[in-house]
């Protein structure tokens, strides 16, 4: 699916998530600000590639009903500029050079602030909307709590990191759209591993075929765990030269990004048929995975599902089995709230977008994995995963 040109624009789904966060808060709140890699996304519309480069970038969103401004490094600007088009948006800080003409050539030359708290105070002192309450998010950190305290005093703001929260948990269509785009380009690429399959290729050579169709689709891949034989009960582990014999699994966890939002599929694979021990395995695992799916729904809560899913697999056939989790929420991070848990107590709504999961490692053996990602509807869920949930045999 290479087609780039059916999904509407990221700006227009912020505009939608700006009325969505609003309506939530307080009614005299007229500005929030968040330095959430996330909820920046959410907001403006905006996922940048600076924060894969540098984990500890700064930048922030401030967002108003009607627009959102971005505060960013002088680096990160033509991107940004790029994504929301007007530079009266942007606040710069740093130093970077881009050789300009025309109308945005002379906003470039214009002088960007030193550091992203001078910036950031810049577009807090002029965005602040007459004598309105400012939001903050503080799931990144204080720094802009704290800054909006001192510029605006403390009665002026509010924190409203629990309403971002609540409205990201429940996805637009717009939202869904584009994590079934994510997920389908995994699928592709686990298709072509299974067209191209053969005993001997290694971990890295199955790997390869499955990022070269994720990113020939347009997404970015995150996460392309392969591992095989032994190395299949390692959870989250880099790919090896290690080659791949007869009779062994190859588990493959696999998630990539599109627009910013996450996918996350699990399967597992065998060249030749699978032994009695693989099979009846497998089925425990998948039994489990489909007590989750059978009593999804919105009203039933996180710790419930996780609850069903254990009773299955261990009635299944592996008495013993332990998880701290069977799933987890996804869309602009790949975990996302909540987590599907014993103790997570969330109701699930309509609209939550979940990765659910029975996975199964025996160190020194082999492990085996099946995760599908889903939607949340009132009577039971809209599948977002496609490929089969079956352990595939290979030839």
């Amino acid at each position: 699916m290479n087609d780039l040109t059916t999904l509407r624009p990221m700006t227009e789904l912020a505009g939608e998530h700006r009325t969505k966060i609003f309506a939530l808060v307080a009614n005299d709140v007229g500005l929030i600000m968040s330095s959430s890699n996330a909820n920046k996304a959410y907001l403006s519309g905006y996922a940048s590639m600076a924060h894969d480069v540098a984990s500890d970038y700064k930048s922030a969103v401030l967002a108003t009903r009607d627009h959102a401004a971005l505060v960013v490094s002088a680096a990160d600007a033509g991107p940004a500029l790029e994504a929301i088009e007007d530079p009266g948006l942007l606040y710069r800080y740093g130093e970077f050079y881009f050789e300009t003409t025309g109308r945005e050539g002379r906003w470039f030359e214009d002088g960007p602030s030193a550091t992203f708290e001078e910036a950031a105070g810049d577009a807090v002192s002029r965005l602040q909307i007459g004598r309105e309450l400012v939001g903050i998010d503080r799931s990144d950190g204080d720094l802009l709590w704290n800054m909006g305290r001192e510029i605006l005093g403390e009665q002026r703001v509010v924190d409203v990191t629990n309403d971002l929260r609540t409205a990201r948990a429940r996805k637009t269509r717009g939202e869904i759209e584009r994590l079934r785009r994510a997920t389908s380009l995994v699928e592709n690429g686990l298709h072509s591993f299974i067209a191209n399959a053969r005993v001997g290729m290694t971990e890295i050579d199955i790997a390869a075929l499955i990022s070269e169709r994720i990113a020939g689709g347009g997404g970015v891949p995150r996460f392309v765990s392969v591992t095989s034989g032994p190395r299949s009960a390692l959870a989250d582990a880099y790919p090896s030269g290690r080659s791949v014999a007869a009779g062994e699994l190859i588990r493959i966890d696999a998630g990539c990004t599109f627009d910013g939002y996450w996918s996350d599929v699990g399967r597992t694979f065998i060249f030749g048929e699978p032994d009695a021990r693989q099979s009846a395995l497998y089925q425990a695992i998948l039994s489990g995975l489909e007590a989750e799916l059978a009593m999804l729904k919105a009203g039933v809560t996180a710790s419930a599902v996780f609850d069903a899913a254990m009773s299955a697999v261990r009635a299944g056939g592996i008495p013993q089995y332990r998880r701290q989790h069977c799933g987890h929420g996804i869309g602009l991070r790949s975990y996302d709230s909540p987590l599907i848990t014993s103790r997570d107590g969330t109701e699930l709504l309509e609209g939550m977008c979940l990765c659910l999961e029975t996975p199964y490692y025996e160190l020194g053996r082999e492990g085996m994995m099946v995760e599908d990602t889903v939607c949340v509807t009132p009577t039971g869920h809209e599948p977002i995963t496609s490929i089969s949930r079956e352990l595939v045999v290979l030839s």
